[in-house]
């Protein structure tokens, strides 16, 4: 059988799929088994009756910082794109019916959107070690931000997640002379090296450096 639903947003959502229309003519039932018979206007038809059902549920589910790289639109068209897959590799053989298609396609919207959020976890401990490294490398480092970034063409989500973290962590420094070490260091300057732009000690700049971990380890940016 179709996978079940697992949570009340996903039930709300296959209710309102439901029709009056529960006898053999229904068309979704027919679209069903074109789509079987590799009738690419029956996809067609059937993205079209759900597709503002996808989205809205994806909607509801994303996170408003996920929505900016990956939206509705991405996680609905992701999620029937796989469900034409399932369906060409012989899958969800007992799929019979508009109530049965509208929970398995709601499911796969729903897991799209998990595995996402799953995603972006991962990419945002990414983001964190890699700035983690870029401050408090040790002082013979000689690493520039850009050469730090985990490949030669970062992914836009992973470029748009680097200057957030920046910015974050940037605005928690409220000293000046501090975001002026943070900003230094992450350009790939040395101790002795800020300590002489700034016009300080070295051990000045190193005990600015040990403020900084601490200011950001007590905001859980760095773990």
């Amino acid at each position: 059988m179709p996978a079940t639903l697992t949570s009340a947003g996903t039930l709300q959502n296959a209710q309102s799929c439901m029709s009056n229309d529960d006898d053999d003519e229904d068309p979704v039932t027919i679209w069903i088994d074109d789509l079987r018979n590799s009738d690419d206007s029956a996809a067609s038809k059937i993205w079209n009756h759900f597709m503002q059902r996808l989205h809205d549920l994806a909607r509801r589910k994303l996170r408003p910082e996920t929505r900016r790289v990956y939206d509705e639109e991405d996680a609905a068209q992701s999620a029937f794109n796989s469900f034409c897959a399932g369906i060409a590799l012989g899958r969800f053989p007992d799929l019979r019916d508009r109530e049965s298609l509208c929970q398995l396609l709601l499911v796969i919207t729903a897991r799209k959107v998990a595995h996402r959020h799953r995603y972006d976890g991962q990419l945002r401990r990414d983001v964190r070690r890699t700035q983690s490294e870029l401050i408090f490398s040790a002082a013979t480092a000689e690493a520039t931000q850009v050469d730090a970034l985990p490949s030669p063409e970062p992914t836009p989500e992973f470029v748009a997640e680097f200057v957030d973290v920046c910015e974050l962590l940037m605005n928690s420094l409220n000293d000046a002379d501090l975001q002026k070490v943070a900003t230094l260091r992450m350009e790939g300057y040395k101790d002795s090296e800020i300590a002489d732009r700034l016009d300080c000690s070295r051990s000045t700049v190193q005990r600015r450096l040990e403020v900084i971990r601490r200011n950001w380890q007590e905001l859980d940016l760095l773990n």
